[in-house]
């Protein structure tokens, strides 16, 4: 088995690795874009023979989920070649892309190219010739994301992709890999916190229980949070409902959350006729009862804002996207009033959640990626 990292060891976001079987098999994780960096620098095309250029020389890219610094590239990858991602993730994946075309944002051809994606799900396994992979869906930011156990030649790989172990489904992923992984040859472990304090993150619980003390002191909230951090969404809709405000959004989203609804039997993602979609005929009941609405730095968000002078903002996304050397991010820079409020947990393992992987996995070799600092792995227990 050989293991290449095309990108990835020294940088967030962006990452490729490539598994390759003793019989010459070939599949690629993840085909991520590069994630914004200070001043909006433009970092170099990823390019890789047999799979974005010239003749197709890979068996399939398996994508881990939808984040665009995972799947962003995937208009690159050579018609020929299978891409397979989760069923979940596929649709969601779709609903977003279908909006940025309407904005012009992605192109037609590039859309269409999503239909044409193979999926998998738990707990099933595929083969790709000798190449056995296993998805684990875990817990991150975004929805339906999944590890992914690879065996061939009589070794076995994980590659985590992103996870997190203090989100809603947290404490399942610890317990799904003592059940269906055990040690491992190779872990190719994320470590985008890694270049940070050790620190253990807020759970997602926590972060719904101050949400809801916020809403309850407020009557007019916004908040502003990733249109696909389901969990997120999903903890600011129940302290919204436990604070007796209403829970509003715009259609884009409604979409996205009665889609999670339909495919879900958990009461956490339970949305019906409990989302109001905004519109001028609610404008009265929004004032009367209070609400709290989901915004993004759009014209209607801001029009909607203005509408309310005496109103609370919340912010739930990375801190770092408003920081003026993101100048990519200059919109949301502008759109976010200077007195908001932070709440925000990371979508990604804190270091004792790292550290757990690897003493139940037990690696012989370990590989960052997705991370800063690959050197903060080495005091790892295993």
């Amino acid at each position: 088995m050989k293991i290449i990292v095309y990108r990835g060891t020294h940088q967030i976001g962006g990452c490729v690795t490539e598994i390759q079987s003793q019989n010459g098999t070939r599949i690629a994780i993840d085909i991520g874009e590069n994630l914004p960096s200070v001043n909006n620098e433009k970092k170099p095309e990823l390019e890789i023979e047999g799979l974005t250029m010239g003749k197709p020389n890979f068996d399939a890219v398996f994508i881990t989920h939808y984040h665009g610094d995972h799947i962003g590239l995937y208009n690159k990858i050579l018609p020929q070649i299978p891409i397979y991602i989760g069923e979940v993730s596929k649709e969601i994946f779709k609903i977003l892309q279908t909006r940025l075309s309407t904005a012009k944002l992605v192109k037609e051809e590039d859309l269409a190219l999503i239909d044409n994606f193979k999926t998998y799900k738990i707990p099933e396994k595929i083969k790709i010739k000798d190449i056995t992979i296993t998805p684990i869906e875990v817990d991150h930011s975004a929805f339906n994301a999944h590890m992914l156990l690879i065996e061939c030649d009589g070794k076995k790989v994980l590659h985590t992709g992103d996870f997190r172990t203090h989100g809603q489904r947290g404490k399942a992923v610890i317990q799904a890999l003592e059940k269906y992984v055990g040690q491992v040859d190779c872990l190719i472990c994320e470590g985008t916190t890694l270049s940070r304090e050790k620190e253990s993150a807020m759970t997602e619980m926590e972060l719904q229980d101050r949400a809801e003390q916020v809403f309850k002191e407020n009557k007019y909230v916004f908040v502003m949070c990733s249109s696909t951090n389901i969990d997120r969404i999903a903890a600011i809709h129940k302290g919204a409902l436990k604070a007796n405000r209403l829970f509003v959004c715009d259609n884009y989203q409604k979409e996205i959350l009665m889609f999670i609804d339909n495919i879900s039997r958990s009461e956490l993602y339970k949305f019906k006729n409990k989302v109001l979609s905004y519109a001028d005929n609610i404008l009265e009941l929004m004032q009367n009862k209070g609400f709290v609405m989901l915004v993004r730095d759009n014209y209607i968000s801001k029009k909607v804002m203005e509408k309310f002078p005496k109103k609370t903002f919340i912010y739930s996304q990375w801190k770092g996207y408003l920081d003026e050397k993101f100048t990519e991010y200059e919109n949301m820079q502008k759109f976010v009033p200077k007195d908001y409020i932070y709440l925000h947990t990371s979508g990604h393992a804190d270091y004792e959640a790292i550290n757990k992987v690897c003493k139940v996995v037990k690696p012989k070799l370990l590989v960052p990626i997705h991370g800063e600092n690959p050197t903060a792995f080495e005091d790892m227990r295993t």
